[in-house]
């Protein structure tokens, strides 16, 4: 009897993309006091410009920016590796993965969505050299949705491995 195995592999991916990004975050904060983080939840122009002008003074702009021209690509890929978990969940004949599957694909979908917003207008407003008030308001308020779906395909993808790995007669 041969056993599913949910599909992983771009999500793992996407993991190792991720914790890449944070390695150069705390690596290059330098002496800056603010992180991307931080520009992420900048409502406003003038927030943006302060926070930019701290990495300028640091030397930093390049390193952010190409960080968060990486972020572009762990996007994608966590994006489609988060799907295709939940798509291999669906799978399965047990009807709580097919659930979880279901809201790892939905939640996918909506990360990547509101994660590409978010990253697109923080790098115009980088190569800008400054910052614009709907850009910064429309990248803050996409964060916290982008945050709360990162979440639930993380939790939901650990969630779906465990019922798999209990699910009988799935072969």
């Amino acid at each position: 009897m041969t056993r599913k195995s949910p599909d992983l592999r771009y999500w793992l991916i996407g993991l190792a993309i991720f914790a890449a990004l944070i390695v150069i975050s705390v690596l290059t904060r330098g002496d800056a006091p603010y992180g991307v983080v931080d520009h992420q939840a900048a409502g406003t122009a003038r927030q943006v410009d302060i926070i930019q002008a701290s990495w300028s003074e640091a030397g930093l702009t390049a390193i952010v920016t190409i960080s968060m021209l990486i972020d572009l690509i762990f996007i994608g890929v966590y994006s489609y590796g988060s799907w295709r978990a939940g798509r291999s969940f669906r799978g399965f004949e047990n009807r709580g993965l097919k659930a979880i599957g279901a809201v790892v694909i939905a939640a996918a979908a909506l990360f990547c969505l509101t994660d590409y917003i978010e990253t697109i207008l923080q790098i115009v407003q980088m190569l800008r050299g400054e910052g614009s008030d709907w850009m910064a308001a429309t990248a803050a308020t996409a964060q916290p949705v982008k945050i709360a779906s990162w979440v639930v395909t993380f939790i939901g993808v650990l969630i779906g491995l465990i019922l798999a790995r209990k699910a009988p007669g799935d072969t």
